[in-house]
């Protein structure tokens, strides 16, 4: 039954990588240990390159800036002494030194973002 289910998945895993096999130029009928060596393969090119559009992605670096700068914004007006903005703030800081906590009053916040309203 072990066995069984180890040579269904190898299998499943052949056909899955049917095209790179045909890349790699390696035979139709490939061995286990080449199905498995492929499969660590391709899993380890994908996870670089996904780690690689994840950590350079322009819009993600500039998305999560602008929430993180809301949020510092939002906390210095509404509670810029509460232990926990200050919390936030310092470690925000050690990902990113420009950002400090800035405090706005609550009247400077309304002026600069209009509150958007469905109706």
């Amino acid at each position: 039954m072990r066995r069984d289910r180890i040579n269904s998945s190898i299998e499943q895993l052949r056909l899955l990588l049917e095209k790179e096999f045909q890349k790699h130029q390696l035979p139709s009928k490939p061995e286990k240990a080449d199905i498995l060596e492929m499969t660590v393969t391709f899993i380890q090119q994908y996870m670089t390159e996904k780690n690689m559009t994840t950590v350079h992605s322009p819009a993600h670096t500039e998305s999560y800036s602008t929430c993180v700068r809301d949020s510092m914004c939002y906390m210095a007006a509404h509670n810029p002494q509460d232990k926990l903005t200050r919390h936030f703030s310092s470690h925000l800081a050690s990902y990113d030194p420009s950002i400090t906590l800035t405090s706005k009053a609550p009247s400077q916040l309304s002026q600069s973002k209009t509150l958007w309203r469905p109706w």
